[in-house]
């Protein structure tokens, strides 16, 4: 009885050993696999910034030459999924006058700051002049405004990120702030009322608010929220379109995709690599932004706009 006791024992130990190796290689094999996200991630998101970067100085440099040349009013857009920089002109004499010229403008200016791979489209914006030249009027005056109140709160201590401004027609002015003091500060609000008056010889009514707790975390994650669409349109042809909801909580984190859940598929894999990746952004861009973390959930849904994780 004792040597089949004692084989039976040795026969646990034989057979469980491996199955503590391989738990500790799983563990290792994920903790790789982690990092690996992160190496990748934190190159794609460099190269993420460095292509806006290049874009904004496109836009800045052909916006300045075409006004150079004559192009008051045309206005540049860009679709990065489509790669199309969309030119607005203001009619189509223009357009057909001088379509080679401002083509060259922009292919030249792309050349120099190293902006590659777009095309270029063209759109006529077809309006009411008369009704035009007024909202145009009114457009610039209230932009001169909104520059000068966005001068003060800087000279004040406040970065761009810490605040709204409304500027509304009927010479009203809405500045909301996730600072607690800013609601009651009388004094800027009639520093921000004085140097409106003698910059711009316009009075306006300047009303200073609080933003909710719900307002100053949708403005803090709005760039966690363009980090995850872009990555992860870039990263899985899987990837349709983004969503998020701060209602009900936790925070929604929503991942559409084109995969079809079909009971035949294989796509749980693939799913739960989609949902690592975003959670990896999250993490990423919450130590960038030294924000504080929120409880949220990631759900990916299918083509068929169902949850499948």
């Amino acid at each position: 009885m004792k040597k089949i006791t004692i084989g039976i024992v040795l026969l646990i130990i034989i057979f469980g050993s491996p199955l503590v190796f391989a738990n500790s290689s799983d563990k290792s094999e994920n903790a790789q696999s982690d990092e690996q996200i992160e190496k990748e991630l934190i190159k794609s998101m460099d190269e993420t910034k460095k292509a806006k970067e290049k874009l904004e100085k496109l836009f800045t440099k052909s916006s300045k030459e075409l006004k150079d040349k004559g192009y008051d009013e045309v206005g540049l857009g860009f679709s990065n999924e489509e790669r199309i920089l969309t030119v607005q002109v203001k009619d189509k004499g223009l357009l057909d006058t001088n379509k080679r010229e401002m083509e060259n403008i922009i292919f030249n200016t792309a050349k120099e700051v190293g902006f590659k791979d777009f095309d270029i489209k063209f759109r006529v914006l077809e309006r009411d002049i008369t009704r035009n030249e007024k909202d145009k009027e009114l457009m610039e005056s209230l932009d001169k405004v909104s520059n000068v109140v966005s001068d003060v709160l800087k000279d004040k201590g406040y970065n761009n990120l810490s605040y709204s401004i409304s500027v509304k027609p009927k010479k009203e002015i809405i500045i909301e702030g996730t600072d607690k003091g800013s609601a009651g500060n009388e004094e800027l609000k009639n520093t921000i009322t004085n140097t409106i008056l003698s910059e711009t010889n316009m009075k306006f009514t300047v009303k200073l608010k609080k933003k909710s707790e719900g307002e100053i975390s949708d403005m803090e994650w709005q760039p966690i929220f363009t980090a995850i669409n872009e990555e992860t349109n870039k990263k899985f042809n899987e990837y349709r379109g983004f969503a998020y909801s701060f209602h009900p909580q936790p925070l929604q984190i929503i991942i559409k995709t084109k995969i079809n859940n079909s009971w035949f598929g294989n796509s749980d894999e693939k799913v739960k690599e989609i949902e690592n990746y975003a959670d990896k952004i999250i993490e990423l861009k919450i130590e960038e932004l030294s924000i504080k973390e929120i409880p949220y959930e990631i759900i990916i849904r299918d083509k068929n706009n169902k949850k499948i994780n």
